[in-house]
């Protein structure tokens, strides 16, 4: 087996075997920028300008395509309001509904507003009296209930 041999500086050339021109580090910026700053500026191919512009008219386009899209699932939607099918239903029809479905409570008739949007309170005609009136129908007809 062979034993490798040491490297050792002193055995290289000194001579790195190139030499540097006189000055050269000296003008160099100066070169630098006369090949750059002022060197003719190239135009713009035409494909560089197509290219462009197919970018920009491809982007154009999903935007409208978003926005379309964007409308038509808000303005065009076949999915109708719960007001709209409300309004929708005759006064007859939501009486015979009330009617017939004797399970309903007083708190499912709770969220039924008793006053249309445009009407305020005091202009319905309720006295104190029918207020009592109707808190004793209800207490009697609890403690009947209950036994």
């Amino acid at each position: 087996m062979e034993r490798k041999k040491e490297i050792v500086m002193e055995d290289f050339p000194k001579d790195p075997g190139f030499k540097v021109p006189e000055h050269y580090f000296e003008a160099l910026p100066t070169r630098i920028m006369q090949r750059t700053a002022y060197a003719p500026v190239r135009g713009n191919s035409a494909v560089s300008w197509f290219w462009q512009l197919r970018t920009a008219v491809a982007s154009a386009s999903l935007g409208v395509v978003f926005a379309v899209a964007f409308l038509a699932s808000h303005y065009f939607s076949a999915d109708p309001t719960s007001g709209a099918e409300m309004a929708d239903l005759s006064q007859k029809d939501i009486y015979q509904y009330l009617t017939t479905h004797v399970d309903l409570e007083t708190a499912d008739l709770a969220e039924v507003p008793a006053v249309r949007p445009g009407q305020t309170l005091e202009f319905l005609d309720v006295r104190r009296s029918d207020i009592n009136e109707e808190q004793k129908r209800e207490m009697l007809e609890e403690a009947y209930e209950y036994h």
